[in-house]
């Protein structure tokens, strides 16, 4: 489950500008971790185990998806998009 307001999905979408397929996974991956890593510091495992899977998982923040993207950078060069859309441009797709 994912908790964020309309404005906040629209920041998401902005600073993830120019990501990859690959990074927006890593980002969302890392965002859905943190309520997790959050529930389970100072924890034993045995304490970490009795713990159900909605205390463990909770939903998703506009603050997990700031942390993750302060950990998770783009991996594409604004030059090869650039070089991309200009071969997109003359020759087009299938």
């Amino acid at each position: 489950d994912c908790v964020l307001r309309e404005k906040e999905y629209a920041d998401v979408v902005t600073r993830t500008e120019g990501y990859s397929g690959d990074d927006i996974t890593n980002v969302c991956r890392d965002a859905s971790m943190n309520g997790m890593r959050h529930r389970i510091s100072g924890l034993r495992p045995d304490e970490i185990r009795k713990l159900s899977q909605k205390k463990v998982a909770p939903p998703v923040t506009y603050e997990d998806f700031q942390n993750a993207l302060k950990r998770v950078k783009s991996s594409v060069q604004i030059d090869e998009v650039r070089k991309h859309e200009s071969w997109l441009a003359e020759f087009g797709s299938t």
